[in-house]
């Protein structure tokens, strides 16, 4: 008489939950890595909608917004922006700069930026992939400038 076998072995089980496993951790690493890209296409975004704020404020009353603290929307900007858009957004920090040379000059009001401070490194990095071909940007621990307006006046 032939028996026949009423389940699986614990072989193939163990095979089963190992290929699941592995599975499982690969689809965590790409869901990671797109959480990182998106927050900074977002980042990227609060960039590029600073930047056009300034350039209209600049068109419109021929000065630069004055510098607040970091994580203020400087009242310059306000009516440029989006309703409501903020310069603490959590995962990072923006910071309106006007950079004065020493000593002035006559380039020392054509000098703005948006520094971007983040704990997070992966995001950093993947800012200064998405926006280091279209702006400049200096790197300093864990904060991100962008020069919005350089010394002569263009990027």
């Amino acid at each position: 008489m032939i028996r026949r076998r009423g389940g699986f072995s614990f072989i193939e089980l163990l095979t089963v939950m190992i290929v699941i496993g592995i599975l499982a951790s690969i689809a965590l690493l790409k869901y990671i890595d797109l959480r990182h890209r998106a927050r900074a296409t977002a980042a990227a975004g609060d960039v590029q909608a600073v930047r056009v704020a300034a350039y209209s404020a600049w068109y419109e009353t021929g000065a630069w917004p004055g510098e607040i603290g970091a994580g203020t929307v400087p009242p310059g900007l306000v009516s440029y922006l989006p309703q409501n858009f903020s310069f603490d957004r959590g995962d990072y920090t923006l910071d309106w700069e006007s950079f004065v040379p020493p000593g002035g000059g006559p380039s020392a009001g054509m000098q703005v930026g948006l520094v971007i401070t983040s704990a997070d490194s992966r995001l950093r990095t993947a800012l200064q992939q998405q926006l280091g071909n279209s702006l400049p940007y200096l790197t300093v621990g864990g904060e991100l400038t962008f020069v919005i307006v350089g010394p002569d006046g263009g990027n």
